[in-house]
């Protein structure tokens, strides 16, 4: 999918953002280190994609906030990183 050129520099500045908090986190910077350390590379991987702003489904009412625009896929992923939307 092709980005429009104002999503894609948003994107990017989003990607360069992470990529140095990540960086300045000593923790995150030793995982890094410890995972090159074993012969693999590491990539940060940004995906934009449209949003059904539709109507949804959700089955776990402790999950939902009815003014934001997210899929019930959507919140069992945050949860999973343990995203919380309050």
């Amino acid at each position: 999918m092709d980005l429009p050129e104002h999503l894609h520099h948003l994107v990017s500045d989003l990607g360069d953002s992470l990529v140095k908090a990540l960086s300045e986190d000593d923790h995150c910077r030793d995982l890094a280190f410890q995972i090159q350390a074993k012969g693999y590379g590491l990539m940060l991987i940004l995906e934009a994609s449209p949003m059904s702003f539709g109507p949804r489904e959700i089955s776990d009412p402790e999950d939902a906030d009815s003014s934001l625009p997210f899929s019930e896929d959507d919140l069992r992923l945050m949860k999973s990183f343990k995203i919380r939307m309050d």
